[in-house]
């Protein structure tokens, strides 16, 4: 079976980097304080495994809150912090720089523990379905998401998810 954490790193970073998505994601994060690695969590349990179960998502938001709130988040105030009171001191960029490197570790290794909480209730093989019923699957984890956190649906919060849903799908096409 291929590795879960690192077939979860490696949704994220080619759904990241397509277009539209990265400005999304940023979006949804500060506009709503949502854990982006949560949000694509959704996307990759609903492509994989199906519908996340209310004991694995609690799971995973419990974790997710904790390690944001000591880990992430402290390296991401630092690291904006720095870049409002830029200094073009060769040293003070490489502190950046590393907090930057340090913030990207933490959110790989957040989402390793997302793939284990995901791998302890999932079955070994990955699932094959049409597309309609992956795309409901990660629309009923992103509602559950939603829900979850208190997060009321807007207009705004709808067409950034779009844009993220639409990515994928083109993802999908190029990958048949």
């Amino acid at each position: 079976m291929p590795n879960k954490p690192q077939n979860f790193w490696k949704f994220s970073l080619e759904l990241y980097d397509s277009e539209g998505v990265a400005a999304a994601c940023l979006a949804l994060q500060e506009e709503y304080q949502l854990d982006v690695n949560l949000l694509l969590f959704c996307y990759w349990h609903g492509s994989n495994f199906g519908v996340i179960d209310t004991e694995r998502l609690r799971q995973a938001i419990n974790f997710s809150a904790e390690w944001r709130r000591h880990v992430v988040q402290p390296l991401r105030d630092a690291r904006h912090w720095m870049k409002l009171n830029a200094d073009n001191n060769e040293q003070f960029q490489l502190v950046r720089a590393g907090i930057k490197t340090e913030e990207l570790a933490a959110e790989k290794y957040q989402q390793e523990r997302l793939a284990s909480i995901a791998s302890t209730f999932s079955s070994t093989e990955q699932r094959k379905s049409k597309r309609k019923d992956i795309d409901k699957d990660i629309e009923k984890n992103i509602d559950r998401l939603l829900e979850a956190l208190g997060i009321a649906r807007s207009r705004q919060l709808e067409d950034r998810i779009e844009a993220i849903s639409s990515a994928l799908d083109e993802q999908a096409i190029a990958n048949r």
